[in-house]
């Protein structure tokens, strides 16, 4: 009678274990989606960006015929590499940041591997937003060239208006993005400490 017990207790124990296993893997899949959701939000709009400048390359180099003095051109090929510089540093930052995602390693170790990153993707991001500034001014001497006839430094209204207000939408759009961005890193942070690992 009392083996009889004992292996009833033992079974009975054993499936709430089983049960038990199974929805903390459930939970931990869960959390892992809710993670790679969160870094989704931030690559997507790095591809969106990249898609852009990349567009934007293409219709310079397409236009590079009207770019008709050395300063236009120069600003031509400094624009074109920048634009394709950007996109790259952008993608190679956020596929780093993906790679946090292998959660076979320990978990003090996939926390330490996301700290890690998440640092090098800020890095990247501030390498991003100083090329930026430099991509403004050469772009506002580039639309000057590209979309008028007149000599770019004949209307002193569109260079005391186009340089002030780039720059301040620029400040704001990269403010912004920083802030959006470091939501979602610490959230996805908050995320990887709340994995049942």
């Amino acid at each position: 009678m009392e083996l009889d017990d004992l292996k009833r207790t033992w079974q009975e124990s054993k499936s709430q274990v089983q049960s038990n296993s199974s929805i903390n893997i459930e939970m931990m899949e869960k959390m892992k989606d809710k993670y790679r959701l969160k870094l989704r939000k931030i690559t997507l709009s790095e591809i969106v960006g990249s898609v852009v400048c990349l567009a934007s390359a293409m219709f310079i180099a397409a236009n590079f015929d009207k770019l008709d003095t050395p300063l236009l051109l120069g600003a031509g090929v400094l624009s074109i590499l920048l634009l394709l510089a950007l996109p790259l540093i952008s993608l190679f930052s956020t596929r780093q940041l993906s790679k946090v995602g292998d959660f076979e390693k320990p978990y003090a170790d996939t926390l330490k591997v996301f700290a890690n990153e998440k640092i090098k993707f800020i890095r990247l991001q501030k390498i991003n937003v100083t090329l930026s500034y430099l991509l403004l001014i050469i772009m506002i001497v580039l639309v000057s060239g590209l979309f008028s006839d007149k000599d770019i430094f004949s209307n002193k209204y569109y260079w005391i208006l186009s340089i002030p207000l780039g720059y301040i939408f620029l400040l704001f759009y990269s403010k912004w993005v920083r802030n959006y961005y470091h939501k979602v890193l610490q959230e996805s942070e908050e995320l990887l400490k709340e994995l049942p690992l």
